[in-house]
């Protein structure tokens, strides 16, 4: 009887367990979007119908919620007859929802990396168990480190440079240890 790798041609292997990765990812992406939802924009910051920029003055401006940014222009009287009237600043309707916003994206991108990591760590176990399919386990291993790899990206301008450090010694431990476990040579 012949083994069973000599079955299946090796590209059809490959294509297997390559498969097996990108979908893998695919659903633990669309499984963390549905866990948990992303912050929206407009639910921080709704647009709002601002006045015109020449008739937009400081008093009006914070009135309408807005935060006033002076240009810091000289105060010398400006003749309407000799040049046209220009706003002294302008006003960021967002300069107070904007910070708020941010905050909250910045907990769903934490809490979407633990998803992410979590994920990424079962699949590498369930990979690395004896499941009958060498194609399934590498898949499910490789599946494991990208999930690693698309969580810490996608958290990585997030975190500060000490959780970064952490990340990646933590993840090189991880691997380190199970390389030194599984594959003895």
């Amino acid at each position: 009887m012949e083994p069973p790798s000599s079955k299946h041609p090796k590209f059809v292997r490959w294509a297997l367990m390559l498969g097996i990765v990108v979908i893998l990812n695919i659903f633990f992406t669309v499984l963390v979007a549905l866990a948990l939802p992303a912050p929206e924009y407009g639910t921080y910051c709704p647009a709002s119908k601002s006045p015109e920029p020449l008739s937009m003055t400081a008093k009006r401006c914070t009135a309408a919620g807005g935060v006033w940014n002076d240009y810091g222009t000289s105060d010398a009287p400006v003749s309407p007859a000799t040049k046209p009237l220009s706003p002294s600043g302008y006003c960021d309707m967002y300069a107070k929802c904007q910070p708020i916003y941010q905050a909250a994206n910045d907990q769903h991108a934490l809490y979407a990396f633990v998803i992410m990591v979590g994920l990424g760590v079962l699949a590498l176990v369930v990979g690395l168990m004896p499941i009958g399919s060498s194609i399934v386990s590498t898949g499910l291993s490789y599946g494991g480190v990208l999930a690693f790899i698309i969580g810490s990206a996608s958290y990585w301008g997030t975190a500060g440079n000490w959780i970064r450090l952490a990340i990646a010694l933590v993840g090189l431990a991880a691997l380190l240890y199970i390389g030194w476990r599984r594959f003895r040579d």
